[in-house]
């Protein structure tokens, strides 16, 4: 079966890599501009880590949990979902084991969204 989905930019039906005939052996080709491009990324990656390293551990968690949810809120609405982002955090939260006040929830669809992207089941 084959699933398709509307490419709004080229306003023409996407597949998706694991809909290949390909899958899952995956090759690419990399041009000089796109070796520069990830070199420039790769460099900039470094500065961000050493700069996330020297912060004290509480700071490194909040710094994880707004990755996570800035992660989780993004991949929702390439899927056309919009999140509360109140709820997101109570249940990355939740998930983490970072709070044992349950905090309500407005959209139970929040907590499978926040699963996830925390890896909790």
């Amino acid at each position: 079966m084959l699933y398709i989905e509307p490419n709004i930019r080229y306003n023409e039906p996407m597949t998706y890599f694991w809909q290949t005939d390909d899958w899952p052996n995956f090759t690419y080709e990399l041009d000089a501009s796109c070796q520069k491009d990830l070199y420039a990324f790769s460099e900039q990656t470094g500065r961000v880590g050493g700069l996330f390293e020297g912060l004290d551990d509480e700071d490194q968690t909040e710094a994880r949990i707004r990755l996570m949810v800035s992660e989780a809120m993004k991949t929702s609405e390439i899927e056309g979902e919009y999140l509360r982002r109140e709820d997101v955090i109570s249940s990355v939260r939740r998930n983490l084991g970072l709070t044992n006040v349950p905090i309500p929830v407005h959209d139970l669809s929040r907590r499978g969204c926040s699963r996830a992207h925390t890896g909790c089941a």
